[in-house]
């Protein structure tokens, strides 16, 4: 891959520079942008990044790096979320985060959905599972640090 880098591009770093990836944005489909950025704020701590539209039918929800797109549904009631697939279990977003046990326990606090309770994974992280106001399920996950 360097050498093809270096014939197509020059120098290997210019070519590794402009294919990075910075991150994934999910965007979940749902019927009250306003209700929904209400929710993430009150509930999930999140801040609401910007709304667009009046009345809203797109919004940019954050909590540090973490981002969520919010898309007004086209037709009322539609969703992507695994929820909306059938019987899969596994979230909609995996958000990497630390302090995962106060975390959890501000989520307890402020009465989040708790789809899946706060355990240890044989994989190396320890993770728990909300639910939001629109049943899009977010598992907040931290890597275990262990002695082999």
């Amino acid at each position: 891959m360097q050498k093809l880098a270096e014939a197509e591009h020059g120098h290997p770093l210019e070519y590794a520079i402009r294919r990075h990836f910075f991150g994934v944005v999910p965007v979940f489909l749902v019927d009250d942008i306003q209700m929904t950025c209400a929710y993430y704020e009150r509930v999930l701590g999140f801040e609401v990044g910007f709304t667009f539209g009046e009345p809203a039918d797109f919004a940019s929800v954050f909590r540090n790096n973490a981002v969520i797109h919010l898309n007004k549904a086209d037709p009322a009631g539609g969703r992507n979320s695994g929820a909306a697939g059938g019987a899969m279990s596994g979230p909609d977003a995996y958000v990497i985060v630390n302090d995962i046990d106060e975390l959890y326990e501000e989520m307890r606090r402020v009465g989040a959905k708790i789809t899946l309770e706060l355990v240890s994974r044989d994989y190396g992280m320890r993770e728990f599972q909300v639910e939001d106001c629109n049943e899009y399920r977010l598992t907040l996950a931290e890597g275990i640090f262990r002695e082999h």
